[in-house]
């Protein structure tokens, strides 16, 4: 009398293996040579034809219900891509209303009056939240499995799988790493793992590639071509795998967004700048070690020119999470307020799928386009920002978010100082002694002006932010 699952949800990031995984499920049950249908297709310009493309999948199944009863044989339909069919009811807009009744009529054949025991529906998506709820109920696609990313272990096994060929014909040299590999390419999909495998074929083959006339001897000479081609190729494969240029991750770190924050380095010119970068990597160790703190959130506030992003950028690079992105209005500009939200809510949804990540927002009171005549602000951001900044990622992930602000009194009045865990004040260069050890940090003087211009500002109040100093001493450099 038991009835068995008639739904499993395959979900998480693109290029994780979850068709793959659909297959597999398919062939361990014996069944019915599965049903792949991608969800754009069962559309149709027809009025009804979508809904009779829906029952066209169930057809066979009911047949040999009727015809066998309990000993009918499991038929697997596997829809890819499956949001694309079955969103919330009510929130496409139009009035034709097709996609609520492909919902309706997908509804009703999974579970519905005449009920079908000797189905099994696999739905793949990397968009959970768009699917009507009535799906996910119990009796249809009741089972809900997250595939992300792979681990260490499963990246060793991607990298042993896609060069396992290469190692049968000799061709892989016997010092490639493959675990070296598998460390190096932290939050890696598999997909992107099988497109660094072939970047590295590729460039182990271009380089012995000749471009030469076509001769008429080209039959003959092929063979001997290509075999000297791959014997080149097979003392350079190990190079070539552990020196191609990683490709650009979906979920990893992208070293450009926050190398041009800090292309001039560190300056610690006194013991408020250290004083900030020990702070944050004790927020760092915190974030990786508490179990109690999955989120983990710091404002640092401060006078304009005072050097907070580049801080802030250096905390989370040396953090080494897998996944770090900074969320910055200068690449927003234009956008409308819900395309911002938009685009802050992707970020901390792509954060949340790594198991470490880091978040640096960056020039708040720019994002809210706050301006003081007024005042004025976009409100709609403002609250999308605080529900990121408060919620907590899901079970297994850690968090740390690192805010900049120029304008703490106005962050104050809008209660978003409660949404930090802490806040961290980034001075001005203030003493002469603290502007003596900027200038002697950065070696663009000579000792006999360095000593001048002690002498000039000994005993007299400073106020300049390392930014503004870096600015005039270029400026200087030009007389």
């Amino acid at each position: 009398g038991c009835k068995h699952v008639k739904g499993i949800l395959l979900y998480g990031p693109p290029g994780c293996g979850k068709t793959l995984m659909a297959r597999q499920i398919g062939k361990m049950l014996n069944a019915r040579e599965p049903k792949v249908v991608n969800g754009p297709e069962i559309l149709n310009k027809y009025v009804g034809e979508s809904e009779a493309n829906i029952r066209k999948l169930f057809a066979d199944a009911e047949e040999e219900q009727r015809r066998l009863g309990a000993n009918s044989g499991v038929h697997i339909i596997i829809f890819d891509e499956i949001d694309a069919i079955c969103k919330q009811r009510g929130s496409m807009a139009g009035s034709t209303g097709v996609h609520d009744t492909v919902v309706n009529q997908l509804l009703s054949k999974i579970d519905g009056v005449e009920q079908l025991n000797n189905i099994l529906v696999i739905g793949m998506t990397n968009r959970p939240d768009l699917i009507d709820e009535a799906l996910l109920r119990p009796g249809r696609l009741e089972v809900k499995m997250e595939i992300g990313l792979p681990d260490e272990k499963g990246r060793f096994q991607i990298l042993h799988i896609h060069t396992v060929r290469m190692r049968e014909h000799q061709l892989l040299s016997e010092d490639v790493d493959i675990g070296e590999l598998a460390v190096e390419t932290k939050n890696f999909s598999g997909a992107e793992l099988e497109g660094l495998v072939r970047a590295a074929q590729s460039t182990a083959m271009n380089r012995h590639i000749k471009v030469s006339p076509v001769s008429s001897h080209w039959g003959k000479q092929r063979e001997r071509i290509v075999w000297n081609l791959f014997w080149n190729v097979h003392f350079q494969m190990s190079n070539d795998i552990l020196m191609c240029p990683l490709l650009l991750q979906a979920f990893g770190t992208n070293q450009e967004d926050y190398a041009s924050y800090i292309m001039n380095g560190i300056i610690k010119w006194g013991d408020p700048v250290t004083r900030v970068l020990d702070d944050g990597e004790l927020l760092v160790q915190q974030t990786k070690n508490s179990d109690r703190t999955p989120l983990v959130s710091v404002l640092l506030e401060g006078p304009p020119h005072s050097g907070k992003t580049a801080l802030a950028a250096k905390i989370a690079e040396e953090s080494n999470f897998p996944f770090i992105k900074i969320c910055s209005p200068d690449k927003m500009i234009g956008f409308s307020e819900t395309a911002k939200c938009q685009a802050m809510k992707k970020i901390f949804d792509d954060a949340y799928k790594s198991q470490l990540s880091c978040v640096v927002v960056d020039d708040i009171e720019r994002l809210l386009d706050y301006v003081p005549i007024g005042p004025r602000f976009s409100n709609l951001v403002l609250q999308a920002l605080l529900v990121l900044l408060k919620k907590a990622p899901p079970q297994g992930r850690k968090l740390l978010i690192i805010g900049t602000t120029s304008r703490k009194d106005v962050l104050q009045e809008m209660e978003m100082l409660n949404a930090f865990s802490t806040t961290i004040h980034v001075p001005n260069i203030a003493t002469g002694e603290q502007l003596m050890e900027a200038l002697e940090l950065l070696g663009n003087f000579k000792d006999k002006e360095r000593s001048t211009i002690a002498q000039n500002v000994k005993g007299k109040p400073v106020w300049i932010g390392i930014k503004k100093l870096l600015m005039l001493i270029e400026m200087s450099l030009q007389v």
